[in-house]
């Protein structure tokens, strides 16, 4: 199992999301995106990073995405944007027994729900929840983009004063691109693509 850092931040209550993301960019990265759970059927994926970084109220995740000219066909919250060019966290509550998945094309155009499993007690966030997940997307040259996400701490249950740690994974995917592609952070053991196996989060300590 894989383990990761979010940074506290006590200054960025001033700063915009544009000023956070060239902060974020110059940050040593949290994580790679790199594992190809099922070479065989889709070996490859663009390099993907994500940095990681929080204040007392909002969790910040910045994913980088280098050789993949993004697909953004999607343009409403809580469309199928996991068919476009996408990064997504899942992050579970404190005592793992609930996980919620975001999930982003490079728009910034936001999928997410609170779940127990992929089909199992689903609740889909509400507009104004999802109207409170701030989004700045990037397109730094044809085939390389960004994405900084600010989700607020209240969204996922936690308090930024204490630390502790969450079980979670990120994932880099695209089921409609020209190079359909599943990579995640942690390890996934399944015969076949599946993103919601909280059984193979990995953990980031806040």
């Amino acid at each position: 199992m894989k383990i990761t850092k979010s940074t506290y931040q006590l200054n960025w209550h001033a700063l915009s999301l544009p000023q956070i993301d060239q902060i974020m960019a110059q940050m040593p990265v949290s994580g790679m995106i790199d594992t190809l759970n099922w070479p065989s059927q889709y070996p490859s994926s663009p390099v993907t990073t994500f940095t990681l970084a929080h204040t007392c109220d909002t969790l910040y995740v910045r994913f980088e995405v280098q050789g993949e000219v993004p697909l953004a066909t999607k343009t409403e919250d809580l469309e199928h944007v996991n068919e476009d060019a996408c990064v997504e966290i899942f992050i579970a509550n404190a005592d793992n027994s609930r996980y919620w998945n975001f999930e982003f094309n490079a728009a910034g155009v936001c999928n997410a729900s609170s779940r127990k499993s992929r089909k199992e007690d689903v609740v889909r966030l509400n507009t104004e929840q999802l109207q409170s997940i701030k989004r700045f997307p990037v397109q730094l040259c044809a085939a390389h983009w960004s994405l900084l996400i600010a989700i607020p701490l209240a969204l996922i249950e936690f308090d930024g004063n204490y630390e502790h740690v969450r079980r979670a994974n990120l994932y880099k995917c695209g089921d409609l691109t020209p190079m359909k592609h599943y990579a995640s952070w942690n390890p996934i053991e399944a015969p076949a693509p599946a993103f919601h196996l909280p059984e193979y989060f990995g953990e980031i300590q806040f």
